[in-house]
């Protein structure tokens, strides 16, 4: 499990969710729950994430991960996420303003891969048509809890999945408790949005302005936080520079 320093919060005032009361912005703003991680926050590596993955048996489950990994969103903005938003032609998701942390709409790119997974899934539940990419209810959630068609999962019921997957994967550690006695990860869902973030910009090598539009940050500035160095990047350079040990001569007898 990786470290890399924590980004600065995002500038300018944010919206409330809907049906959420505006936090008040006097003082300080910054979320209390990222305060507890100190400078640090924490991401998986392409090896955990493949592991992660692997512990999914659930096809709805993982294509649900696979998508927050993908999109590098936020809990908050996938869980909006509905039927209309898909464009499959581009395969790309639209996120409005509304339901964005920033109040900023955004259209982020989904791999074709994922994308053709979510037809099969919708033509399967019959809310695709067979031989279209026409949809039989635009407005649904693109995922909802089992007999609930019409209500999204909630924000802390895909916390939940996340944790029991990492769990399972062996990847959960905890640090200590919250004021309630509440068990607190060194993981949570949230780092997968990291998880994206680091893995295109230090692995697949992309351009920083096109990560900071996925993704959906205010400010090149706070993107570009990730290219510190990761402790992966940092053990590779090293060992990189230090020449490999002496060959052991062989013991002959005399």
């Amino acid at each position: 499990m990786e470290t890399v320093q924590r980004p600065p919060r995002e500038d300018g005032t944010r919206p409330p969710w809907p049906g959420k009361k505006a936090r008040p912005t006097k003082g300080t703003a910054r979320s209390g729950k990222y305060e507890r991680f100190g400078e640090t926050v924490r991401y998986l590596t392409l090896e955990e994430w493949q592991r992660f993955l692997d512990g999914i048996e659930d096809y709805r489950h993982k294509l649900m991960m696979r998508m927050i990994y993908e999109l590098g969103c936020r809990v908050g903005e996938f869980v909006r996420i509905q039927l209309k938003h898909l464009d499959f032609s581009r395969s790309s998701v639209f996120l409005p303003s509304e339901n964005t942390k920033t109040g900023y709409r955004r259209t982020s790119h989904l791999p074709r891969g994922v994308m053709n997974d979510l037809k099969s899934l919708l033509r399967r539940e019959g809310r695709m048509l067979r031989r279209s990419e026409k949809l039989k209810k635009p407005e649904e959630s693109l995922f909802y809890p089992p007999g609930r068609p019409f209500g999204p999962y909630s924000e802390n019921r895909i916390r939940q999945i996340f944790q029991a997957y990492a769990k399972k994967s062996g990847l959960d550690r905890e640090y200590g408790t919250d004021v309630r006695g509440r068990k607190l990860h060194q993981l949570t869902v949230h780092s997968l949005r990291h998880s994206h973030i680091m893995h295109y910009i230090h692995i697949h090598k992309l351009p920083l302005p096109i990560v900071q539009k996925q993704v959906g940050h205010r400010t090149l500035k706070a993107t570009s936080v990730y290219l510190r160095p990761s402790d992966e990047a940092l053990a590779e350079a090293y060992e990189a520079t230090r020449p490999p040990p002496p060959a052991r001569r062989a013991y002959v007898p005399s």
